[in-house]
Order: C-alpha cells, then sequence, then structure tokens
C-alpha cells in the first residue's frame, strides 16, 4: 500500500471518527445543550432529529451527487462548510436557529460518508474491502470512547455543549488536507472495461438487509440518546455514572471492533452480523431487568460489544449480495440506516412523551430488535430458496 492510498483510506476511517463525535454525545449533551437555551431535556432531545434526518437527507442527495461530481471536491466542500456551520452553532444562542444548523450539519457529514464508502468499493476488493468496511467500525467505536469521555469533562466543567464540535472540527481539517494531498485517478479494482460501472443490481436480499439496518440503527440510536438518562433516573446516580455507562459501551464497542475485524477477515461476514444482532437483543432485555447500578454499567459492556461492528457488518453482508456493487446500493443501506437514525430521536422522544417513563423507550428498542431478527431470518430464507 502506497502514500497514496493509504490517504485515501483516512478519509472514510476518519469521516466515520467525525460523525461518531456527533452521534455518539446526543443523550450526554443533551441537559447541557438544554440549560444553555432555557429548554426542558425532553425538547432539546428532539432536537437532535433535525441532525439525524439531515444524514438521512443527506443520503438521498449522494444517490445523485456523485453521478454528477466527482469524490475529491465533493469532499472538501462539505467538510469545508461543516466547519462554517459548526463555528456558527458554537457561538449563536438561538434556538430556533439550531435545528437548521444541526440539519445542515447532518446533510454534509452524510454525503462524505457516502463518498468514504464509495472510495473503498472502488479501491478495494474482497477481503480488503470487507476488512476495511468494518474497519470503520473501529473509528466509530474508538470515537465514542474518546468523545464520551470528553463530552462528559467539558460538562462537569461548565463548558458550553458545542464545546465537543469545536474540537471534532480538528479532525474535519485532517480530511480536507487528506483530500487535497490524495489523487483519485486511479484504483485498485475497476470494472470499467467491463461495462459494468453504470449497473445496478436489486434483489430481495439486499433490500430486506436495509429494512433490518433500518430498525437496527433506530434502535442503536434510541438507545444512545435516552441510555444515559434512563440510567441517571433509574437508580438516582449522577452524570459521571451515566457517562461511565457510556464509555463502558463504547470501550467493549471498540475492543470488540478490533477482533470484529480480524473475524470479517476470515469467516462470512453474516456469522458475525447474526450473533451480534441477538448479543444487542439480550443486553437491551437485561437493562430493566436489573436492580443496582453496578449491573447496569456491566451490561454497558454487553451492548458495547453487540453494537462494535454491526453497521458495517450490514454494509458489507448487503454488498456481498449483489455481484458488482456500485454507489446506489451503497447509498441505498447507508439511506437505510441514515433513516433509523433519523426517526430515533423524535420517535423514542415520542415513546417518552406518551409514557413519561424512559424505561419504556428502552423496552420499545428491544422489541425493534426482535423485528431487526426476523427480517434478517426472512432474507437467509430467501436466499436459501434461491440457492434451490
Amino acid at each position: 500500500m502506497n502514500v497514496n492510498q493509504i490517504r485515501l483510506m483516512m478519509i472514510p476511517l476518519l469521516a466515520t471518527l467525525i460523525m461518531a463525535g456527533f452521534v455518539t454525545t446526543m443523550g450526554l449533551l443533551a441537559a447541557a445543550a438544554a440549560e444553555k437555551y432555557a429548554v426542558d431535556v425532553v425538547t432539546m432531545s428532539s432536537q437532535f432529529f433535525y441532525f439525524t434526518g439531515g444524514v438521512f437527507l443527506g443520503g438521498i442527495f449522494s444517490y445523485f451527487v456523485y453521478d454528477y461530481f466527482a469524490i475529491k471536491p465533493v469532499v472538501i466542500t462539505c467538510y469545508l462548510l461543516s466547519l462554517a456551520v459548526v463555528l456558527t452553532l458554537h457561538i449563536s444562542t438561538s434556538f430556533s436557529l439550531l435545528p437548521w444548523l444541526l440539519f445542515i450539519l447532518g446533510n454534509l457529514l452524510a454525503i462524505v460518508g457516502c463518498g468514504g464508502v464509495m472510495i473503498v468499493t472502488r479501491y478495494w476488493q474482497g477481503k480488503a474491502r470487507q476488512t476495511i468496511l468494518v474497519a470503520q467500525d473501529i473509528m466509530f467505536n474508538g470515537g465514542g470512547v474518546v468523545f464520551a469521555a470528553a463530552a462528559t469533562w467539558f460538562v462537569l466543567n461548565k463548558y458550553s455543549w458545542s464545546t465537543l464540535y469545536i474540537a471534532v472540527c480538528i479532525l474535519i481539517t485532517m480530511v480536507i488536507l487528506c483530500a487535497t494531498l490524495s489523487s483519485f485517478g486511479s484504483s485498485v479494482y475497476q470494472n470499467e472495461d467491463e461495462g459494468l460501472v453504470d449497473k445496478t443490481e436489486w434483489n430481495a436480499g439486499i433490500i430486506l438487509v436495509g429494512i433490518s439496518l433500518l430498525f437496527f440503527m433506530l434502535a442503536k440510536i434510541s438507545i444512545f440518546v435516552w441510555a444515559p438518562q434512563f440510567v441517571r433516573q433509574t437508580f438516582d446516580v449522577s452524570a459521571a455514572v451515566s457517562g461511565q455507562f457510556m464509555a463502558n459501551v463504547f470501550t467493549t464497542a471498540f475492543l470488540g471492533s478490533l477482533a470484529g475485524t480480524w473475524i470479517a477477515s476470515r469467516i462470512d461476514v453474516k456469522y458475525l452480523l447474526f450473533s451480534l444482532v441477538c448479543v444487542s437483543a439480550v443486553s437491551i432485555f437485561l437493562f430493566t431487568r436489573v436492580n443496582e447500578s453496578s449491573s447496569i454499567l456491566l451490561l454497558g459492556y454487553a451492548y458495547g460489544l453487540s453494537v462494535s461492528v454491526t453497521f458495517n457488518s450490514y454494509m458489507a453482508y448487503g454488498l456481498s449480495l449483489v455481484g458488482n456493487p456500485s454507489h446506489k446500493n451503497v447509498v441505498y443501506l447507508q439511506l437505510a440506516g441514515g433513516l433509523g437514525s433519523a426517526l430515533a430521536p423524535f420517535v423514542s422522544s415520542r415513546v417518552m412523551e406518551f409514557t413519561g417513563e424512559s424505561s419504556v423507550v428502552i423496552q420499545f428498542c428491544f422489541y425493534t430488535l426482535l423485528a431487526v431478527i426476523v427480517f434478517l431470518l426472512m432474507c437467509e430464507y430467501l436466499l436459501s430458496l434461491r440457492r434451490r
């Protein structure tokens, strides 16, 4: 692997780390943000719907953007605009402006995220592609560890809730530099000579995988938003303990992603995916069955393992079901995950408003994961029929 390929690989990996800075800290920053804007925590938590909704819409834009523009200028432009949006978000005290800024930011980050996956599918193939896709989860979960600790520190020391986002801008700048210095003119694996690049294959398998991914991300992001408050309310503990819970989740997720990347390079990724989804459902089921804060902290480790490499295992599994993945296949899966992520703050906040119990939100996530398992089993059943 030469220097240019290393720089190209850093773009999707850092883009995933950047997304982690915004996604994994929503629940930890919600109370501090609510205090700044003088609103209640439920109202503030629901505002993150605009960010996740922006991520979803950005996925839709990606479906068309890369038909007309090259990856390099799109990455550079989107991240330059992201720097401006984050700075405005940090300076502004207007609650009415907040949803617009979050929405635009989600759009920009999603477009770059899709470009990152396209880089992986264009420049690597086979086990190398699968391994790099799964390795993105190392960055997401490693970011969860670092950003959860940083967010907790900023909150406890009375910094503005958006100070963390300013720190993430350092990583955004690094990606801009990598993209500027990299050459996108050649790839390790191309199908242009075979005339296959513009053909997009669709089948029941990849469609069902996308639906399953939607429900998985709905549950996952709902946990990120509400688990910190669930821990504080249920066990009557401080923000430091809920921060420790999230740190436990992402510590294990980071370690699990290291092992998962190694496993993904050696076995069919579907076995890894099915195992992790089942662990996720069981651990969430147990969240509402324990009576001590020490027990929920231990379950945080189990849940962290379950989300360690799941998203990109979905990506690798779904793309393996089509012969020659195009950017439209990539965008479909990202849209499915983005829609689940987008709906999570809104749907879970409605559940919270209706019941007034954060424990019910956790139960809702468990039932959602049961639907995830059903769709995966349907996918495998249809594939078995096709093989016959």
